[in-house]
C-alpha cells in the first residue's frame, strides 16, 4: 500500500522519515517508554535509521505494518507514533508511544482514534478491518488509559505473560470490533 496521511483538526498523522531520526531517539530513551515498550536500550541513531528504513518503510510496502508519525498541524515535529501491525483474518494489533511534550493534552488518544476510524473504514477510505486488538504489560497505566478513552474493550489479563527487561509481567488485553459503540465504553477492572 502507499502511504496514507491522516488527519484531524490539530493533528496530522504520516509516515516517519528519516528526518525524524533525532524526535524518535528523543522518545524511545523517555524512561516511560523503555519501562513499557521493548525499544532497544541504548536506542540511538543507528536503531531510529534501522526502524525508520527497515521496519516502517517496509511495513507500508509488505502491507505488513502501518506507522503514523504523530505531528501537531502547527508544528511538524514527530512527537510519537501509533500504528497497526500482526495483521491476520480482518484483525489487527494497535501501539503507541509518545515523547513526554505530547502527553496530557489528548492528543495520542486523538491520533489513534482517527488510526481506528481508519483501520474500520470499508476501502477504499479504509482497510475494513473487523476487529483491532490492544496489548500491554499491566504496569503501563497511560496505555491502559488511552486504550479505554478509545472505547476499548477489556478482555482479559494473562498472567506473568511478557518477560520484558528481565522481569516478568502481567499483560492486559482489550479490543474493539468494528461493530462497537465505543462511545459508551464498558467499565475495566481496577486491579
Amino acid at each position: 500500500m502507499q502511504p496514507v496521511t491522516l488527519r484531524t483538526e490539530r493533528l496530522v498523522l504520516s509516515v516517519p522519515e528519516l528526518g525524524d531520526a533525532d524526535d524518535v531517539v528523543a522518545y524511545a530513551n523517555d524512561p516511560d517508554v523503555i519501562a513499557s515498550t521493548p525499544v532497544p536500550v541504548p536506542y540511538g541513531h543507528a536503531e531510529a535509521r534501522y526502524w525508520i528504513t527497515d521496519v516502517v518503510v517496509a511495513g507500508w510496502a509488505a502491507d505488513s505494518r502501518y506507522e503514523f508519525g504523530i505531528r501537531r498541524a502547527d508544528d511538524l515535529r514527530l512527537l510519537g507514533t501509533v500504528g497497526l501491525f500482526a495483521f491476520a483474518d480482518g484483525a489487527a494489533e494497535i501501539g503507541y508511544a509518545m515523547h513526554p511534550d505530547g502527553r496530557g493534552s489528548g492528543i495520542m488518544t486523538e491520533a489513534a482514534e482517527r488510526v481506528l476510524q481508519w483501520a474500520f473504514a470499508g476501502p477504499p477510505e479504509g482497510l475494513g478491518l473487523v476487529r483491532v486488538q490492544w496489548r500491554a504489560i499491566a504496569t503501563n497505566t497511560a496505555s491502559a488509559a488511552v486504550a479505554q478513552r478509545l472505547g476499548l474493550r477489556f478482555e482479559g489479563r494473562t498472567r506473568s505473560s511478557v518477560l520484558h527487561r528481565g522481569s516478568r509481567h502481567d499483560q492486559l488485553l482489550a479490543a474493539a470490533l468494528h461493530e462497537d459503540d465505543r462511545l459508551d465504553p464498558t467499565v475495566w477492572p481496577t486491579s
